[in-house]
């Protein structure tokens, strides 16, 4: 347990000093908004590809530290190319690459983690409050540094947490799962053919794309209204200390009322964060609400990866978590991304606000439509 808390500490600690701040990193070297949208969304592209890819690849090599250990040394080193390209042409290529092992180590550690919590008798939530925590004081620190010296140098603090992060990696007990001789399409196969797990995905892209596009764009929208950015680090911050003891109340509450309506009340609190952004013009407020933003992460995160993984069947555990991230993040981050851009320069900032309240609100209707989807998952796990 203290191994996965320090891996998941170390980990969101190298998410928060880059990934908050790309779409200002872009946007100060002279891009547009819709540029910049059009970057991340290639972003989200090539990860939708690159998860379940990896994941397949993982359940047949049966070897998930060594997965994660490539794609934390590659993606900040590839990082740093991003400071040496001038033109737009070299930023996208590099761009494939940089995405595919950036976004492929995350959804992997959580089917490891999760398999090493349910073996060793404890919940996945307990540990991945560790990241939130880190989070909070890597976005909260980094938004005061940056501020002050610029965001030129993001990647290369990405790469000095990064060495961190391999390290801990060392220290994680090896996991091995059961594997069927199947092969990759037979794989993928399964996963199309798991209808619950596929309307759960679908129903939660809508409510993660709207998560995306508002971390990828809260730092825009901070400097479309006139806000004072050195208080973006904090706003990432106010959300992510949030979510420790959320996260611990998250596990209660999915005993307590059940996973499909805690996702429900999640959608509906992002839903609310995103209709007063939109309807208020206020530095404090948008602030204060990202205490809705941390409280509905921290009900999402570690339920719909215990959600997913009550969906798998013996040798796709990785498979279903990669593609549940490529749908949610990947799929939804490209068409969140480049929309948000263009919505952000034709109708400006609280209006893209607006349009993530509506698919909150789809999505939380749409949960409870689907809580049925719960006791069915529940039962084929005890079969």
């Amino acid at each position: 347990m203290k191994s996965l808390a320090t891996y998941y500490f170390l980990w969101y600690l190298a998410i928060s000093v880059v990934m908050p701040y790309t779409s200002l990193y872009f946007s100060d070297r002279g891009f547009s908004h819709t540029t910049v949208g059009l970057i991340l969304s290639l972003w989200a592209l090539v990860s939708v590809i690159a998860q379940p890819v990896m994941g397949m690849i993982n359940d047949r090599i049966n070897n998930p530290r060594k997965i994660i250990m490539i794609c934390v040394i590659i993606a900040p080193i590839l990082g740093l190319g991003f400071q040496l390209m001038e033109g737009l042409a070299g930023i996208l290529f590099l761009s494939i690459f940089f995405a595919w092992f950036q976004s492929s180590g995350g959804p992997i550690g959580d089917a490891m983690s999760v398999e090493i919590a349910s073996k060793k008798g404890f919940s996945f939530g307990s540990v991945r409050l560790w990241g939130a925590l880190s989070y909070a004081i890597g976005t909260f620190a980094t938004g005061i540094l940056y501020e002050k010296y610029g965001y030129n140098d993001i990647f290369i603090y990405y790469l000095i947490v990064s060495i961190t992060v391999c390290l801990a990696l060392m220290l994680l007990p090896a996991t091995k799962v059961t594997r069927r001789n199947v092969t990759l399409f037979g794989q993928m196969g399964e996963v199309i053919r798991n209808k619950p797990f596929m309307i759960f995905v679908a129903t939660s892209m809508l409510m993660m794309m709207s998560a995306s596009i508002n971390m990828n764009f809260l730092p825009l929208y901070f400097k479309e209204m006139g806000f004072d950015k050195s208080w973006i680090g904090s706003a990432f911050a106010i959300a992510a200390i949030i979510e420790v003891p959320m996260f611990w109340v998250a596990t209660k509450l999915s005993k307590r009322i059940g996973r499909y309506q805690l996702l429900c009340v999640a959608a509906l609190i992002y839903g609310i964060q995103y209709f007063a952004m939109f309807f208020f013009d206020n530095v404090s407020l948008t602030l204060a609400v990202q205490l809705l933003n941390g409280i509905a992460f921290a009900f999402v995160a570690g339920t719909a990866v215990e959600i997913v993984q009550s969906y798998a069947t013996e040798g796709t555990k990785a498979t279903l978590q990669t593609v549940y991230a490529a749908v949610t993040w990947g799929l939804g981050g490209i068409v969140g991304n480049a929309m948000g851009g263009a919505v952000v320069d034709y109708f400006g900032a609280p209006f893209l606000y607006l349009i993530l309240f509506c698919l909150c609100l789809t999505a939380s209707v749409l949960f409870f439509a689907n809580k049925h989807h719960e006791r069915r998952s529940q039962t084929n796990s005890i079969v």
